[in-house]
């Protein structure tokens, strides 16, 4: 799981008090079982202070042996003015998405999946943009304001399957089925009641890697 600690742009999963994306990760480990879901580092760490072979050291401690990385989408995500290589979110996505060894172990890429999570109002507006076109109902994720490695994993098949929407007004093109990008994005509501089938489509994405342009590196 990777996410941004402290970001208090989000709905609210309770009656009195503050909420963070951090909730939303308390309350999945309750879904979970009670498992501690979460392998990364702390958010409120300054990177500067180590090198890049130490970065991964740490992630490799505590990601190596997953096999999915979940990464929760809020609003406040990015560190605005900080570069990308000095946020540990970045970090924990190239490693998740890196061949790995340890001693005499291997691990292959995880299997990833983006949560978007409403923010303080429940909208999503933040990140998609809804069509008002009824006949495709296209929607638009604006990936450019993610992180790079993130935004550049997403609709990032190498031959998608795309249709153009009939009305002449409108006039879209858009991807369609569900295995457009290998970080498949999912929004809060849509995840929640369907958990295991998200999971299991971002395995059977990892299990076709080779059809998508993947970037490791931040």
């Amino acid at each position: 799981m990777s996410y941004k600690h402290s970001d208090p742009g989000v709905k609210s999963l309770k009656q009195f008090g503050a909420t963070t994306a951090r909730d939303y990760v308390d309350f999945l480990e309750q879904c979970f079982r009670g498992d501690n879901i979460y392998k990364g580092e702390k958010d409120d760490e300054d990177l500067g202070v180590f090198k890049d072979e130490t970065i991964e050291s740490h992630l490799r401690n505590k990601i190596f042996d997953s096999s999915v990385t979940i990464v929760l989408i809020s609003k406040n995500m990015k560190e605005l003015g900080v570069d990308e290589n000095e946020q540990w979110i970045p970090w924990e996505i190239s490693y998740s998405l890196k061949e790995k060894a340890r001693e005499d172990r291997s691990s292959s890429s995880n299997a990833m999946l983006a949560v978007v999570l409403p923010d303080e109002y429940g909208s999503y507006e933040y990140l998609i943009e809804y069509s008002p076109c009824t006949i495709c109902k296209s929607v638009t994720w604006r990936t450019e304001t993610l992180f790079n490695i993130l935004g550049k994993n997403m609709f990032n098949k190498k031959y998608p399957n795309m249709s153009h929407c009939q009305n002449g007004v409108c006039g879209s093109h858009y991807h369609t089925g569900n295995d457009h990008s290998y970080i498949h994005p999912v929004t809060w509501e849509d995840f929640l009641p369907n958990m295991n089938d998200c999971i299991d489509l971002a395995t059977r994405i990892n299990e076709n890697i080779d059809l998508y342009n993947i970037q490791k590196v931040i």
